[in-house]
């Protein structure tokens, strides 16, 4: 359960990236930096202390450091469902 948590925390993290980068697709216009990259910021360090209780130190880098990588490449994918 705290696994899934944690993934979507991460998953969070990653998505308000995208969303306060000026190339993304999902919105009309990006959120602003300042309060939304900050948030994410925070996201991301959560979901690494979060990982950091549940395995080794190692195990925990890794695991964070490969859904992070993995998540911001198929974060933008998301404006390509529904579209015709």
């Amino acid at each position: 359960m705290l696994q899934l948590i944690f993934l979507l925390a991460t998953l969070l993290a990653c998505l308000l990236f995208y969303v306060t980068n000026k190339q993304q697709k999902l919105f009309a216009s990006s959120l602003p930096q300042r309060p939304w990259r900050l948030l994410a910021y925070g996201f991301a360090f959560a979901s690494l202390i979060g990982w950091l209780s549940l395995f080794t130190l190692s195990a925990a880098i890794f695991i964070w450091l490969a859904l992070l990588m993995l998540l911001t490449g198929l974060v933008p994918f998301l404006s390509l469902i529904g579209r015709k």
